[in-house]
């Protein structure tokens, strides 16, 4: 921690074939949209998203940008989804984490 008056957070982005991670030290007291304006991390989502329907998180939990932060907690930017991945289990197609389609095993 830098000093009494600023914290440590993790900003977080993914697509399907690269991650992006910063660490941040900011004032105590600020909000995730304050941050996000700081970030090279959320510029470079920014590119990909539809900032209209900006979707964030604090680990795993989605939040609002006018969220206050803690130390130490990592802020994670969403991406859609591309399809439910419920609908894919119950259609027997599964996404890997590299975004392949997969079959499943069929019941013959």
């Amino acid at each position: 921690m830098a000093d009494e008056h600023q914290i440590d957070v993790e900003v977080l982005f993914a697509t399907n074939r690269e991650e992006y991670s910063e660490s941040l030290s900011v004032d105590l007291g600020s909000t995730i949209g304050e941050i996000l304006d700081k970030s090279h991390v959320a510029a470079t989502a920014f590119r990909y998203l539809n900032s209209d329907s900006l979707s964030v998180g604090v680990w795993g939990k989605r939040v609002k940008l006018s969220a206050k932060i803690a130390d130490g907690d990592r802020i994670e930017i969403y991406r859609d989804l591309i399809a439910d991945p419920k609908e894919l289990r119950r259609s027997g197609r599964l996404v890997s984490n590299r975004g392949k389609v997969n079959a499943t095993r069929s019941n013959d």
